[in-house]
């Protein structure tokens, strides 16, 4: 077992941690993931400068690493014993995240609508929101301190990375095992708000964004954590035994968004339950796949307001992809009374960790 630390030791960190603190590392190299990205953005835009420079960071993916960065510090807000300093954290990436979002949902619009054609005046509507949250999203970028701009040049800038380090050295960090106990149970309470607020009817299935979108988000949240902890999180051993089997199936297993990051110096590993995770992926695609239609049509129905369209007129553009709210909510629902409700997925979840707990 691993030696107590005693509560004199200037940074609290056991033996067992040293010399790597592993929750520190994690952020770092999330951030470094980043850097990584806006280097090569910036060595490439300015080559071809036809859009704005954050463009780049989007197309390579940057938002990922400000979901795992945003995922470490939801945790640590919640849990760790430097909760002002991970609320910062949480702001700042969260502010960059929600604006790779943003910039997201408009530039998909705008590229969705080459299959649909919508009128030119609708396609200069979806592009020149586009532009307004590419702004923003380069303001954020600049605000909170990974680039500068001189005129129409871009430089990496090293402020987020201090900023990171100056507010770190107020963390205090747990142990390795004493980290696994408090995520034990904040995975089990996560999996059963979850559960709880499905059965009171708190998460409303009749409404597609405050709902069926909200109730995919808290799942996906679930998976976003287990590979932003890098190898803290592992998929349980399969038993024949074990609640929702079921999912776990070779196709499950071997699908990219499934597979966890390994460390193979975490000895004190937090196990998910397998046919859990699966059966929650499969519930984050389907539900995603209902989703997108639905929010675009939503969407479309809102802009055809503006621009005098009928829905017939909307139906005929997006074609396949036209799923109103009267089709999609129904759909959603019945994939999650089956899977959530029916076979008590996230109850199962919670079980599992809860077991763990010593």
């Amino acid at each position: 077992r691993h030696t107590r630390c005693s509560r004199d030791w200037s940074s609290d960190v056991c033996s067992s941690d040293l010399p790597p603190i592993m929750a520190k590392h994690r952020y770092q190299q999330h951030l470094k993931n980043f850097e990584g990205i806006v280097n090569s953005a910036l060595s490439e835009f300015n080559h071809e400068s036809k859009v704005a420079a954050p463009h780049f960071f989007y197309e390579k993916d940057g938002r990922t690493p400000f979901f795992q960065l945003q995922g470490l510090a939801r945790i640590d807000s919640k849990i760790s014993r430097h909760k002002e300093v991970a609320g910062k954290w949480l702001n700042s990436f969260k502010e960059i995240e929600d604006a790779f979002g943003k910039y997201d949902y408009w530039y998909v619009m705008a590229e969705s609508n080459k299959v649909w054609k919508f009128p030119q005046e609708i396609q200069k509507y979806f592009e020149s929101q586009a532009s307004f949250h590419l702004g923003i999203l380069e303001a954020k970028l600049i605000q909170h301190g990974w680039i500068q701009k001189a005129g129409e040049k871009y430089v990496q800038s090293a402020d987020a990375i201090q900023r990171f380090k100056k507010l770190a050295k107020k963390a205090d960090w747990y142990s390795s095992e004493k980290e696994r106990d408090k995520l034990l149970k904040f995975y089990r309470d996560e999996a059963m708000e979850i559960n709880d607020k499905l059965i009171s009817k708190e998460i409303y299935l009749n409404q597609v964004i405050e709902g069926i979108h909200e109730l995919r988000r808290k799942a996906r949240w679930l998976g976003i954590y287990s590979s932003a902890l890098l190898g803290k999180v592992a998929i349980g051993k399969p038993q024949s035994n074990d609640a929702m089997s079921e999912y776990v199936t070779k196709k499950n297993q071997e699908f990219k968004f499934n597979i966890l990051p390994k460390n193979e110096k975490e000895k004190n590993i937090v196990q998910f339950l397998p046919g859990g995770f699966y059966a929650m992926s499969e519930l984050i695609k389907t539900i995603g796949d209902i989703k997108d239609p639905a929010l675009s049509t939503e969407q479309m129905q809102k802009t055809g307001k503006l621009f005098g369209l009928t829905e017939a007129q909307i139906k005929k553009h997006l074609g396949k992809e036209y799923k109103p709210h009267h089709i999609a909510v129904p759909q959603a629902k019945k994939a999650i009374s089956e899977m959530v409700i029916k076979k008590k997925l996230f109850q199962h979840i919670a079980d599992y960790f809860d077991k763990q707990i010593k």
